[in-house]
């Protein structure tokens, strides 16, 4: 019997649409239909992950941080590749979408409209497409009580930042064929929307 082929899903959006948790319980599912499932995400763990963490805690240049980011997706981007060849489902939880809509919204100030093309460019020779990237979109205010409850803000969780970050996410969709999924409603209701998309890969 042939081993079944790997694939790479990706989950994007802005701080509480329920990447983390819908990640988690894609990963459970595909395990119950029987695959062998890597559940990761970004930042990494590693010591290049938590350079990234740094720089965001002591506030360091959006020029500098989207290339810690960038370096970090490099070697990320390399273990995606062997858990693939080996099989396997990757599940991740925010990849270069997130670098180009956060740090693209971060840059404005600097770079304005160059932001966005120049983060793209950075990290076209890094990255592996995706077999499929969902995008989870919710009204901003209802993502900010969400991130709320888990208690204090970062400095990516304003309102009017996360605004221009989600406007930045949508003008990825057509470009890098990501499907869309409102996460507004309940969570089992957004898991099975989600589901639906992945079906074919799974």
């Amino acid at each position: 019997m042939n081993r079944k082929k790997g694939a790479f899903i990706v989950l994007e959006g802005i701080d509480g649409t329920g990447k983390s948790t819908i990640s988690r319980k894609l990963a459970d599912w595909m395990r119950e239909m029987g695959r062998e499932v890597v559940l990761t995400a970004e930042p990494t763990k590693d010591w290049l992950g938590l350079a990234v963490r740094r720089s965001n805690e002591e506030g360091l240049d959006p020029l500098t941080e989207s290339l810690l980011f960038t370096a970090d997706r490099c070697e990320h981007t390399k273990q995606i590749v062997q858990w693939m060849d080996q099989g396997k489902m990757v599940i991740c939880d925010r990849y270069f979408g997130s670098t180009v809509a956060y740090q693209g919204a971060a840059l404005q100030e600097s770079m304005g409209e160059e932001g966005l093309p120049w983060l793209v460019l950075i990290n076209s020779p890094v990255i592996r497409r995706p077999h499929m990237t969902v995008l989870l979109t919710s009204d901003v205010d209802l993502a900010m009580k969400r991130v709320g409850d888990r208690g204090s803000l970062s400095k990516f969780e304003r309102s009017d930042y996360l605004k221009q970050v989600q406007e930045n996410y949508l003008m990825l969709v057509d470009r890098f064929d990501w499907r869309i999924v409102d996460s507004n409603g309940p969570l089992p209701d957004v898991l099975e929307q989600v589901k639906r998309v992945v079906q074919a890969y799974v």
